[in-house]
């Protein structure tokens, strides 16, 4: 019924279109395209989730079976647990590179907010839900998505949202791209009861528009209505700039076509900002500008013939949905798709037949039967009862002997084909005993490992597929930070080593902010143990190898005790840290406060203005003692040049005798002169090497420490007395 007092809805129709039923009405159509194109592997997946939580058992062996033993040996959720497991031992990384612009500094910060946004989400749930999908039926899905901080404010955060059912998703027919990176659009569904949906959008629900009762190609039902989100990839005209630093931007030009604006999208839309650097020109002087497509995701919320919301824009490449699929094989224009069930279905299925009927052969074998003759008629019961009784006697008295007839033997072929039934199931998986950890014909630890590679390879294309998908979740992500951290505000980061600590971003008057819209960059996963195992293996590896190079301990003690789980790790390495050579820990003192490393810096130069004046000291002493020794060898040799001289001037008569005497005697003046210099030389070098010591001990030592040393004042200046020379 119309109701004249209801306004109009207040969704745009989509251009292109006449009205939003003829815009829902094409949706339906590609809708059920997709989903017929897709049909066969959607309803054998179907099948593979039921056969996986145990229904094992058509409805015609139901029927052939109706009262006996229908047993069902389920080993399958070990062989899926197998594979999801090592997903979830080896986590993926997301790491963020630079590219072009931007710096390692920015690329930080961003894999930090990464790893901040995949912990408030519980990101590796969604990794972990996803690849249980992937392995069971062949297909999981997850999204990224822009949610508010809170319902009070304005901030928006991104979150990493698992999609539990896998059919919940409906992919463009023409996507064959693994991730859905090139789908045009896609579906994900949902169904809401028939009263809920009609008091949540009544607001938007048009004019006149009745919701149907009866069953529309499964858009509406008695009791519920189907409701989705219709995504597109859209294109429109943009106009693309390449700046002197080397960066390709979207620009628009002013209206007399001189000058241009860089255009940045926000979470509040589209606004113009002066551009970071000036527009690189041509050889013939014209500016590097070219028009081209800026292509972008689109969102209606739709059901078979209404725009209930939209159109919500993400300025981004691809649709925020990832896809991460198992085995695909194309047959001509055919694909098939699956996981590791669909062919151990059969194998498992002749597993539970076989089982079930040598279970039901040895229900009738019973205790054995006795023969008896129709003429020991009053025998009969004591025969019928004897398995009860405890008395090894059995009367009878008729002619004719009884016979015990024992129960039949199981045929072995029986159980044969349950074993092979069973070896089947580990060929068609990839999964054999040495996988699972059971133990197998392997002897040697050799052959162990070697047939545990080979389940884990054979069992790989579902990790690869699944890391793709969390790689291209991680660009979705980087795409969307721009977006989403638009305004001055403080996040927080995780570094590898799961530290935590807080980021002031586009505050232009904090100059420790960091612009979230600067640079470019990569996304790339890695795939290992977490953190805190990779620490154990390294404090083990690390024991090990002190033990065999103990002299390596005294270089890096510290860096074994930072690496313990113990109580007070931390700060035994720092103060195994104080007690290395300043060679050992140079630059790694970088996270100081600045007023400790200015007192620190001020404590090496007052250390180094010292060194030079005790130098000096040392010098002059050198020079006034290099001096008398000059002196007296110049004395010395005075004194043999007169002893020595032919033409002697007149005077006394002088005793050959003491000339002699007085020559040996300058000689030996001569000798201790040299000897008092090379011992002088020697004392200095000492000295020296002393003092260079003490100088290292004073960088070694805390800053406190080292600024109260006042009794090195003296040794710094010490008082140089002057040589008397030698008479």
């Amino acid at each position: 019924m119309t109701d004249p007092t209801k306004p109009e809805p207040k969704v745009k129709t989509p251009k292109g279109y006449d009205s939003a039923e003829d815009f829902c009405k094409e949706a339906a159509e590609l809708f059920q395209q997709d989903i017929d194109f897709d049909r066969e592997n959607r309803d054998a997946a179907v099948d593979d989730l039921k056969f996986l939580a145990g229904d094992q058992w058509d409805d015609d062996a139901k029927k052939a079976r109706a009262g006996r033993p229908m047993l069902t040996i389920n080993d399958l959720p070990a062989k899926v647990a197998q594979v999801v497991g090592d997903m979830r031992i080896n986590k993926p990384s997301i790491r963020v590179r630079p590219a072009e612009d931007a710096d390692k500094d920015l690329a930080e910060v961003r894999e930090g907010l990464i790893r901040s946004i995949e912990r408030d989400c519980d990101a590796q749930g969604v990794y972990v839900s996803t690849g249980e999908n992937l392995v069971a039926c062949g297909i999981g899905n997850f999204r990224i998505s822009l949610k508010n901080t809170d319902d009070a404010g304005f901030e928006r955060d991104i979150r990493v949202e698992a999609i539990p059912d896998s059919f919940a998703v409906v992919w463009d027919a023409y996507s064959t791209e693994r991730t859905g990176k090139d789908a045009a659009r896609c579906f994900v569904t949902t169904k809401m009861p028939r009263k809920e949906f009609e008091k949540r959008w009544a607001d938007e629900l048009p004019n006149g528009l009745e919701v149907p009762t009866n069953d529309v190609n499964g858009w509406y039902t008695q009791d519920e209505v189907r409701v989705a989100e219709y995504w597109q990839m859209k294109d429109e005209d943009a106009t693309y700039a390449r700046l002197e630093s080397g960066a390709t931007v979207e620009v628009e030009a002013s209206p007399d076509g001189m000058q241009y604006a860089l255009v940045r999208r926000s979470g509040k839309g589209r606004k113009l900002v002066p551009l970071p650097a000036p527009v690189m020109m041509d050889e013939d002087g014209t500016p590097m500008v070219r028009e081209g497509k800026r292509r972008y995701a689109c969102m209606y919320l739709i059901t078979a013939n209404a725009i209930l919301s939209g159109p919500h824009e993400l300025p981004i490449p691809r649709l925020p949905i990832i896809r991460a699929r198992g085995w695909e094989i194309n047959v001509r224009e055919k694909r098939v798709r699956f996981g590791l069930i669909r062919w151990a279905r059969d194998p498992a299925r002749l597993k539970n037949y076989w089982r079930s009927q040598s279970a039901e052969m040895l229900a009738l074998a019973g205790q054995g039967k006795w023969l008896l003759h129709e003429s020991t008629e009053g025998d009969q019961d004591a025969f019928r009862d004897a398995h009860n009784a405890n008395d090894p006697i059995l009367v009878w008295s008729g002619q004719v002997a009884p016979v015990f007839v024992g129960p039949p033997t199981i045929n072995s072929a029986v159980l044969q084909e349950s074993a092979l039934s069973a070896q089947d199931m580990k060929d068609v998986t990839g999964l054999h005993d040495a996988s699972l950890g059971a133990r197998s014909n392997e002897t040697s630890g050799k052959a162990i490992l070697a047939r545990q590679k080979e389940g884990d390879v054979s069992t790989y294309i579902y990790h690869d597929n699944l890391q793709a998908a969390i790689s291209e979740g991680g660009r979705v992500v980087n795409a969307l930070i721009p977006l989403a951290y638009d305004t001055a505000r403080t996040i927080r980061v995780i570094g590898e080593d799961e530290t935590v600590k807080v980021q002031r971003i586009n505050d232009p008057n904090n100059p420790d902010s960091v612009d979230m819209n600067q640079g470019r960059y990569d996304v790339v996963v890695e795939t290992g143990p977490s953190y805190s195992t990779r620490r154990v293996e390294a404090s083990e590896s690390m024991a090990q190898f002190f033990q065999a190079v103990p002299a390596a301990a005294q270089a890096a003690g510290d860096l074994f005790a930072k690496a313990q789980d113990w109580p007070m790790a931390q700060e035994i390495g720092e103060r195994l840290k104080k007690t290395l050579p300043p060679n050992l820990t140079e630059g790694e003192d970088d996270d100081e406060s600045e007023e400790a490393q200015q007192a620190k810096q001020q404590a090496m130069q007052a250390a180094q203005q010292q060194q030079q004046m005790q130098q000096q000291d040392m010098d002059l002493s050198m020079q006034l003692k290099q001096a008398a020794v000059i002196k007296a060898q110049a004395e010395a040799e005075k004194a043999v040049n007169e002893a020595q001289a032919p033409d002697m001037p007149e005077g006394p008569e002088v005793d050959p005798m003491v000339a002699e005497v007085e020559l040996l005697m300058a000689q030996a003046q001569l000798r201790k002169a040299e000897a008092d210099a090379v011992t002088a030389e020697v004392k200095a070098q000492r000295e020296q090497v002393a003092l260079r010591s003490d100088i290292l001990e004073l960088e070694h030592k805390p800053i406190a420490h080292a600024m109260g040393e006042a009794d090195l004042e003296d040794r710094f200046n010490p008082q140089v007395e002057a040589l008397e020379p030698a008479e």
